[in-house]
């Protein structure tokens, strides 16, 4: 049991009870009810296929005297081999901080293009080029003000290269690779061959390493040099040669063979281990990369590290590498010399995992985030401190009662500015490095989706609800300067922007929730709308202005004339611990009531029609769905989304089955949780479903599961309730928001015409 501490990162996906009504009420009210919306530019509408022309804007990264940002743009085009199919494409740009002139495209191609980076003298970039069916290497683009030239690649590393960033004086490169368990063994061999395997692996009855590495194929390329194992793999031979035949097998995945925890991935399942290392590499004369972390373990999140002892690498990294990683929670700060000598330590604490160190600028601090173990999942995301010369690990945004989400370093070590999601927003807020009173800088009506910060000031892309995505430059009091780009308000010109307006809701027990409404752009005189009820997934999600994932999808309910309310319920981040911890061991019943209240208040509006309304969601909003169609008959038909809907057979089938010991205190053989876990389950409640449902699912999606949606769709169709169920071949967990761009346009479409089967036609 120990061992499946909670990480609250894993939790996103989706202790004793804690009420306090008066400081969640208090927390309700911090920003009185907003309207947000924008003047139509035309009568244009958000068509479906409007979702092709959505660009993703992210990873603004400021040039060292901070006259440029450059940054990425994630775009859909279509094939040029299958019209009709799309791909996406992620290019960099580059622009102008004064905003005097347009943006202009630095990338271009077929290969992906991303993570950059300055050089020192600001004269260049690396970043990271992905072409398909091949490792992704680092390359450098020499810039015009350097007298320019084509890039070209900087590593032709074996297993990849990723995450570069330039040493001070730019002339090494610190990168990190993913090596398959076989690759992490064979870094082991190589550099001390003499070496007795590490104790690894949870096989009964058996030691890591007493085969040989078969799944390295170098071993048997001819043209490695490198020999075969000592001992011939034969299925009729002694017990050791059968072993080698097994793992010979094993190493062609035929059969999968796993004793991990762990063992499935996001589309199939992981059998062996993946690990991230950290290298270095000359830039001005590039060789063989340097490796800093050899060991069967992962490290993130270098960082260049100048210190008293010379030029070192600070990183994350897991705590304990005698123990199988899937049961490691904690995250150590490490360090390691740029030379490849052994790590050493930094920081360590049994109830944290810190992850993410950022040097100061001044070279006194060390900034980083903490994640209490010891919370299950509900525990906030601190920032915290820890000086280069010794003393104390301190926390900064304890009071904060929020996450952090990402954070920079002011330019002159006095402060960090960091993200927190907060009623419905990203805001950027600002503390002293020492300490002290936390500013929020932004406003409740756009989110901060990605940022970085120099002494000119603060490139951050926005998400409003006009306007997916661009990038702004702000000024160190988080104020509008300069609008950079004009990616998506170029296509959106002429189109009608429905407006979101926010609501206070009051829950049946006294709870106050956050709802917005969106009514639709072409609703005239006294003709009323059918209402559509989304929510959110999670279940610690949040929804609101300052979300960019449901944009599009919004934006086009609302074009097709439907009226739109959406909630975040408790459980949902953004409103503090209290507020979050609400859904322990309540799923269903407290988040049920506060989507039905929300439902219920926009029913009442003038212009909704409250005999035509339906219901959607994803992941736990596909659970809750179905658990809302069970317990309540107003909805006409409803659509679940890659949902949860049997809470045991989720803890088996799901990679976010810590979600079950996390919010239900426990494990499906107790008897007292298996009673809750089948309490708390939409397939339970089965028998009272009477609202058609359509089931959407992804063929692949093992975060939360497939095998329940079936069990979902049989048993309605044994006892006769009206179901429909749609499989999306190849789909992930992510369809929605990544997936396949024609499928992604296929479910707008499907639940469009499904919940017109039952509310009749919908007028734009």
């Amino acid at each position: 049991m120990e061992s499946l501490r909670p990480l609250s990162l894993v939790s996103k996906c989706f202790s004793r009870p804690y009420r306090d009504r008066g400081k969640l009420v208090a927390l309700s009210l911090f920003v009185a009810a907003a309207s947000v919306g924008y003047p139509a530019k035309g009568d244009g509408l958000i068509g479906v296929q409007d979702l092709l022309q959505v660009k993703e804007l992210s990873a603004p990264v400021l040039s060292p005297d901070g006259s440029q940002v450059v940054y990425t743009v994630r775009s859909i085009e279509e094939r040029a081999d299958k019209p009709g199919d799309y791909l996406y494409h992620t290019q960099l740009w580059l622009a102008a901080t004064d905003g005097r002139s347009p943006p202009r495209q630095l990338t271009r191609g077929d290969a992906n293009a991303f993570s950059p980076a300055w050089h020192p003298s600001g004269d260049r970039l690396a970043f990271v080029r992905a072409e398909r069916d091949r490792k992704p290497q680092i390359w450098v683009l020499p810039l015009p003000g350097s007298g320019g030239g084509e890039a070209y690649p900087l590593t032709h590393y074996s297993l990849g290269a990723g995450n570069p960033k330039w040493s001070p004086d730019g002339t090494l490169l610190l990168f990190s690779a993913t090596l398959s368990l076989w690759d992490a063994r064979r870094e082991l061999e190589i550099l001390n061959p003499k070496a007795k395997p590490p104790p690894f692996g949870e096989r009964p009855g058996r030691q890591f390493g007493d085969t040989a590495n078969w799944g390295d194929k170098r071993r048997r390329d001819p043209k490695s040099g490198d020999s075969e194992a000592s001992v011939a793999p034969k299925p009729d031979g002694n017990l050791q040669e059968q072993r080698e035949w097994l793992a010979k097998n094993e190493a062609e995945t035929n059969p999968v063979v796993t004793t991990r925890l762990d063992f499935l991935g996001e589309q199939d399942l992981e059998a062996t281990e993946t690990f991230t290392h950290l290298y270095t590499i000359n830039a001005e004369d590039p060789g063989t990369p340097v490796p800093l972390t050899p060991n069967l373990a992962s490290y993130q999140d270098a960082v260049w590290y100048p210190s008293a002892a010379g030029l070192q690498v600070l990183f994350s990294g897991e705590a304990n590498v005698s123990e199988h990683p899937d049961r490691i929670l904690e995250r150590d700060l490490w360090v390691v010399n740029a030379n490849g000598s052994p790590s050493k330590r930094l920081l360590h604490d049994d109830q944290y995992a810190y992850t993410a160190p950022q040097l100061s600028p001044d070279g006194s601090m060390i900034a980083f985030l903490g994640i209490n173990l010891n919370d299950a999942g509900y525990g906030h995301t601190l920032l915290c401190m820890l000086p280069t010369r010794g003393g104390p690990r301190r926390f900064l945004t304890t009071r904060l009662d929020r996450s952090v989400r990402q954070f920079r370093w002011a330019p002159d070590s006095q402060s960090l500015y960091f993200v927190v999601a907060e009623k419905g927003a990203q805001l950027l807020c600002r503390v002293p490095a020492g300490g002290g009173k936390i500013e929020r800088l932004t406003n409740y009506q756009q989110g901060i989706l990605d940022f970085d910060v120099r002494s000119s000031g603060i490139a951050a892309v926005i998400t409003k609800p006009s306007n997916p995505a661009e990038l702004f430059f702000l000024n160190a009091k988080g104020e509008d300067v300069a609008t950079l780009t004009t990616h998506n308000s170029e296509w959106l010109q002429g189109k009608a922007i429905a407006k979101v307006e926010r609501r206070d809701i009051n829950t049946p027990d006294g709870l106050l929730i956050d709802a917005w409404v969106m009514k639709p752009p072409n609703l005239e005189g006294n003709r009323r709308c059918p209402l559509l009820v989304e929510i959110h997934g999670g279940p610690q999600g949040m929804w609101g202005p300052g979300d960019a994932s449901m944009w599009h999808e919004f934006q086009y309910f609302a074009a097709r004339g439907y009226g739109i309310v959406y909630c975040n319920p408790r459980g949902s981040s953004g409103y503090g611990y209290a507020f979050q911890h609400e859904n322990y061991q309540n799923w269903g019943p407290g988040p049920g009531q506060d989507v039905l209240a929300a439902a219920s208040y926009a029913a009442n509006l003038t212009w909704i029609d409250p005999t035509r309304q339906v219901v959607t969601g994803g992941s736990y909003g596909g659970y809750l769905t179905v658990w809302i169609i069970a317990q309540d008959h107003r909805f006409k038909a409803a659509v679940a989304q890659r949902g949860v809907y049997e809470l045991s057979i989720f803890f088996g089938e799901g990679n976010a089955w810590r979600l079950v010991p996390y919010h239900f205190g426990g494990y499906p053989w107790q008897p007292d949780i298996r009673a809750l876990l089948n309490a708390q389950s939409p397939l339970s409640h089965v028998t009272k479903i009477t609202t058609p449902l359509l089931i959407s699912q992804g063929e692949t999606d093992l975060r939360a599961g497939v095998i329940q949606s079936e069990m979902l769709y049989k048993s309605m169709k044994v006892i006769g309730c009206p179901v429909e169920y749609v499989r999306y071949p190849g789909a992930s967990h992510e369809l929605s928001r990544s997936g396949d761009p024609k499928q992604r346009i296929d479910r707008l479409v499907r639940m469009d015409e499904f919940f017109q089967r039952f509310i009749g036609p919908v007028q734009p």
